[in-house]
């Protein structure tokens, strides 16, 4: 079933409340809620198995390392327990791939001390072949829980390409995650079968409705 790969976006149109009921219809995997709405998030989904979510750095990916684990734990003493966050945008630019591997393994450390599923954003719209290769080996080493294709804010979104050379240089235990202009339940099968472990979209009812 497509509905527990999806990582559910709120369309800009839906109120709060609406999506949340949506979420709940639709049985999605994970949700996300900012730090004023997790109290009504978690009443409302007490009885459901879907995950309630954070995002951090999101989608400016500028923060320094220091004011990004700061927030990771503050995330933490609030309880989130899945955290999306964007790897410095300048960095990922700049292919400083020292800075890269340090801010990856801090943050999965982090992570795995409090029992946080990391998902760390590459923008891999923004580099070639090689740096996209040389990223995948730099979370081989710091080793987050999810490898995230983009933040669906810049000029590029998710490629099969992009997800296929990643299952490639990935050890299998890091996951992915394609998100950035999936739209139906077409894209989203074809990404699941060249091996994305969750997708995110704004789509999602269009994508479960398109699976009947």
């Amino acid at each position: 079933m497509i509905n527990k790969y999806i990582d559910y976006i709120q369309d800009p149109n839906d109120t709060y409340q609406t999506y949340l009921e949506k979420a709940k219809t639709y049985n999605v995997r994970c949700i996300f809620a900012e730090e004023d709405q997790l109290e009504q998030t978690r009443t409302f989904l007490q009885d459901s198995d879907i995950i309630i979510a954070g995002a951090i750095d999101f989608p400016e990916g500028k923060m320094t390392l220091d004011e990004k684990l700061n927030e990771f734990k503050r995330y933490a003493t609030l309880g989130y327990k899945e955290i999306d966050y964007v790897l410095n945008q300048e960095n990922i630019e700049n292919r400083n791939f020292d800075a890269i591997l340090d801010e990856l393994v801090q943050v999965a450390y982090f992570c795995k001390q409090h029992n946080i599923v990391d998902k760390a954003i590459v923008e891999m719209c923004k580099l070639d072949e090689t740096s996209k290769e040389k990223v995948c080996q730099l979370a081989n080493i710091a080793k987050p829980v999810f490898l995230k294709t983009s933040t669906g804010r810049s000029f590029g979104g998710a490629t099969l390409e992009d997800v296929k050379l990643m299952r490639k240089t990935l050890d299998n235990q890091i996951q992915i995650k394609a998100a950035g202009g999936i739209r139906t339940y077409q894209d989203a099968k074809s990404f699941v079968e060249v091996g994305a472990n969750a997708l995110g979209a704004s789509a999602a009812i269009a994508i479960i409705e398109g699976e009947k």
